[in-house]
C-alpha cells in the first residue's frame, strides 16, 4: 500500500507502508487508513489533478505550548489530526481541499506566532504542525 507523502517529511512523494487496516473515518473524513505508526486521513474527494493541501501532525519531544479546545475545534483539519493521533501513532496527515490552504496556513502560522517552541500539546500529547501541498 502506498500513500502520497511521508507524514512529517513534507515530501510529496509516495510512501510505502504495510496496511494495518482502515480506521473508522468518522463523520467528516472520506477515508482514514493506518500504516505502521502513521495515519492518513482524507477530508476531500478526488480533486481531478489539483494538488490537495495536507496538515501534517508529528509527534514531538519539545516543550509544548498547550492548545485550547477552541483552537483545535476551529479547524476541521486540526480537529481530525488530533482525533486520529493515537497512542502508538507518530504522525497524522490530513488531506483537504486545495482552497483550504490559505485558511489552514493562517491558522497554523497564528499558533506558531504565540508559541515559544514549535511543539503544541492537546489531550496529553505533544506534536508539531505543518502545512504541505500534496
Amino acid at each position: 500500500m502506498s500513500h502520497s507523502g511521508a507524514p512529517g517529511s513534507g515530501d510529496p512523494g509516495t510512501a510505502r507502508c504495510s496496511a494495518d487496516g482502515p480506521l473508522d473515518p468518522g463523520r467528516s473524513a472520506v477515508t482514514a487508513v493506518e500504516c505502521d505508526s502513521a495515519r492518513f486521513v482524507n477530508l476531500a474527494h478526488a480533486s481531478d489533478g489539483i494538488q490537495p493541501t495536507s496538515l501534517v501532525l508529528t509527534d514531538s519531544d519539545a516543550e509544548p505550548t498547550p492548545l485550547s479546545p477552541t483552537e483545535v475545534l476551529s479547524m476541521p483539519e486540526l480537529q481530525n489530526a488530533v482525533a486520529y493521533f493515537g497512542e502508538n501513532t507518530d504522525s497524522v496527515r490530513v488531506r483537504t481541499q486545495s482552497e483550504r490552504r490559505a485558511a489552514l496556513e493562517e491558522h497554523v502560522d497564528a499558533l506558531h506566532e504565540r508559541a515559544p517552541t514549535p511543539a503544541f500539546e492537546f489531550g496529553g500529547r505533544s506534536f508539531e504542525l505543518s502545512v504541505v501541498v500534496g
